[in-house]
């Protein structure tokens, strides 16, 4: 008796521009348009026969990643989400430059999503000699059909939750890492998925501290239409004390807005109070990261801050945000 065929694992590839798909032009490698079905399809039959359908939908506007905004990050979730039932997981090709950025937007956006959602790209064109494309593409490929779900960076040999993701090379092929992850994955209930767009027209600022900065920040800070600030403190959570800075933070917080502290470290975590210098952020109820990324606390507000929001609700949402990191 013929051994029954099993079902393919349906995958959808989105191509929204970067490295991987680029040609040489005038001005240097850029985005291409319509190279990437052909290698897509014959990595997909060669490697997977019959166990995958690979749909790759190619936006018509590709980016560098350098160029991605906000609104694109919302139109990459709403992607996966309109097509949420009609496939069994899905790859985003992207570039790397900000393709951490990327990762923690869906990852908020598609909270407790059932079904895995893979980033991947590289750091040299496809039709390049010695790529790592097509590596990354096989891994991407192996995370979409796997048991993991959520949103998933699939790099350089590794899979990493996108999440905790951070670019710190700009030139190796394991170009990704995630150095405040505890290598557990986060066991979310994928029974409560919903989609949770963000907003793309929030004032949202992540600023980083660098010593000097006091006195110039705190007058750049005075706009009324900042909902957000994410401040990339020293240490765990210290802020310099009796500055312009302060007075500034103390302003914005009393007016509604909302202030997360965030660690410049690449490990360890805010302990907002444990120093004297970082007990204001104490006193105006700044959110502490706790080990959270400033790519993930800054694109959390963007999908979190809603028109009815109060600093109470805010902060008891902080609370569960941190429960699915």
């Amino acid at each position: 008796m013929p051994t029954p065929k099993l079902a393919a694992h349906r995958i959808l590839c989105l191509y929204t521009g970067g490295t991987i798909g680029c040609m040489p032009s005038p001005l240097g490698l850029a985005p291409a348009a319509g190279i990437l079905q052909q290698p897509l399809q014959q990595l997909t039959r060669a490697s997977h026969r019959q166990t995958i359908e690979l749909t790759l939908r190619e936006y018509p506007q590709l980016l560098d990643s350098s160029s991605m905004q906000a609104k694109d990050w919302l139109r990459i979730a709403q992607d996966i989400h309109n097509a949420y039932d009609h496939f069994d997981g899905f790859i985003v090709l992207h570039g790397t430059d900000t393709l951490a950025w990327t990762a923690a937007a869906l990852h908020w956006q598609l909270a407790h999503i059932a079904k895995p959602v893979v980033i991947t790209g590289s750091q040299r064109p496809w039709h390049q000699a010695g790529t790592d494309a097509i590596a990354n593409v096989e891994l991407a490929l192996q995370a979409a059909t796997g048991e993991q779900t959520g949103v998933i960076v699939a790099f350089g040999g590794q899979l990493l939750p996108g999440y905790a993701v951070k670019k710190l090379d700009a030139d190796a092929d394991a170009a990704f890492a995630a150095p405040n992850w505890d290598g557990i994955w986060p066991n979310i209930p994928r029974e409560n998925y919903h989609f949770q767009a963000l907003d793309p027209s929030l004032a949202i600022l992540p600023i980083k501290l660098f010593p000097g900065t006091e006195s110039w920040l705190a007058h750049s800070l005075t706009r009324p239409d900042i909902k957000g600030i994410v401040i990339e403190s020293y240490g765990s959570g210290n802020l310099p004390s009796n500055t312009p800075l302060e007075s500034a933070l103390l302003q914005l917080a009393q007016q509604g807005t909302v202030v997360i502290n965030c660690t410049q470290c690449l490990r360890g975590e805010v302990r907002q109070g444990h120093y004297a210098a970082g007990n204001f952020m104490q006193q105006i109820k700044a959110l502490p990261a706790g080990k959270m990324s400033i790519e993930a606390a800054t694109t959390w507000l963007y999908t979190a801050i809603k028109p009815d929001s109060t600093q109470d609700s805010l902060a008891k949402a902080w609370q569960s945000a941190q429960l699915v990191v």
